[in-house]
């Protein structure tokens, strides 16, 4: 169980975040939890970005630094970060965004026996004024305790999870061509559950050069463009069948879909995908017309 005297790790990926890095650092080292560590990896960052970091390393002990020899990609910096973080608890941070004060301690706090914890997240400019948007007007935001809605590539925001040390232990490695927010996403709710506060816990940026598709992201871009589509979303469905989780449901949903991953007209494949309509399609916030032609579109091919 939570306690204010638990040390939370944060981690955070950087790559020339110069311009909004300062209020994002702020925003955490201003948190109601306190005893807190930052963990900052830099992907090759060719602007002021090692700068700013190091301002604020010298000012907070707590802040530690590595830098990755070479451009790995968004995924990959994630991953070193998190293998570095030694809290109770770890947070993910995105390097533009503004958190709630109370973010830490919210999410921490709601952990129950479940592997990660997440809030809504506010849409806002590049000057933090809000854009009267939120992730729950574009996804489905609950608590989730089947990994089976997130067999289709969807994910919950990297940005918004608090996550459990023993959970993230269990990431590791990060499978290469799965994002890293897909990977927890689906690992979180096949296992014990990740649970959903409905407050505006992170302001969520949006400005010219977000990460993702830039060159940050341009491993999984790198993969995609290598790969033909059906095979790598088949390597991605036997990816998750090759991983470690509890949930029978989702496990059953998995092996369903894999036999049913051809390229053959199919009345299986539709059916199955109208019964399983509210478990695998509830991710996003599609009209319902909108998931019985996903239904329908099953018949022809495979492509999900």
């Amino acid at each position: 169980m939570y306690s204010p005297s638990d040390l939370v790790s944060i981690a955070m990926a950087t790559y020339n975040g110069e311009r909004y890095l300062a209020e994002q650092l702020d925003s955490i080292i201003g948190q109601t939890h306190k005893n807190i560590e930052i963990v900052i990896t830099d992907d090759g960052s060719s602007d002021g970005t090692l700068g700013i970091i190091e301002n604020y390393r010298a000012q907070y002990p707590f802040i530690r630094f590595y830098q990755n020899p070479q451009n790995l990609g968004i995924t990959k910096t994630f991953e070193k970060a998190l293998a570095y973080c030694a809290g109770k608890y770890i947070a993910i941070a995105d390097q533009d965004d503004i958190w709630a004060a109370d973010k830490l301690e919210i999410l921490a706090a709601s952990i129950n026996t479940e592997d990660a914890a997440y809030g809504n997240s506010l849409f806002v400019d590049a000057n933090g004024k809000s854009l009267n948007i939120d992730f729950k007007s574009v996804m489905h935001l609950q608590s989730y305790y089947s990994g089976a809605p997130f067999l289709l590539g969807n994910c919950l925001p990297g940005h918004s999870f608090v996550m459990t040390q023993d959970f993230v232990k269990t990431l590791f490695p990060f499978p290469e061509g799965i994002m890293y927010d897909r990977w927890i996403s689906f690992k979180a709710a096949a296992n014990n559950g990740i649970k959903y506060t409905d407050r505006h816990l992170v302001f969520y940026r949006q400005h010219a050069s977000n990460a993702v598709g830039t060159k940050q992201n341009r491993g999984a871009a790198a993969v995609k463009k290598a790969i033909p589509p059906y095979e790598r979303k088949l390597n991605e469905l036997v990816t998750y069948k090759n991983t470690a989780f509890k949930n029978e449901e989702t496990r059953k949903i998995l092996e369903r879909m894999l036999q049913l991953f051809n390229r053959k007209l199919s009345f299986a494949r539709s059916l199955f995908f109208f019964k399983n309509f509210h478990t695998i399609l509830i991710v996003k916030n599609k009209s319902t017309l909108g998931k019985i032609l996903f239904c329908i579109k099953m018949f022809f091919k495979a492509n999900y």
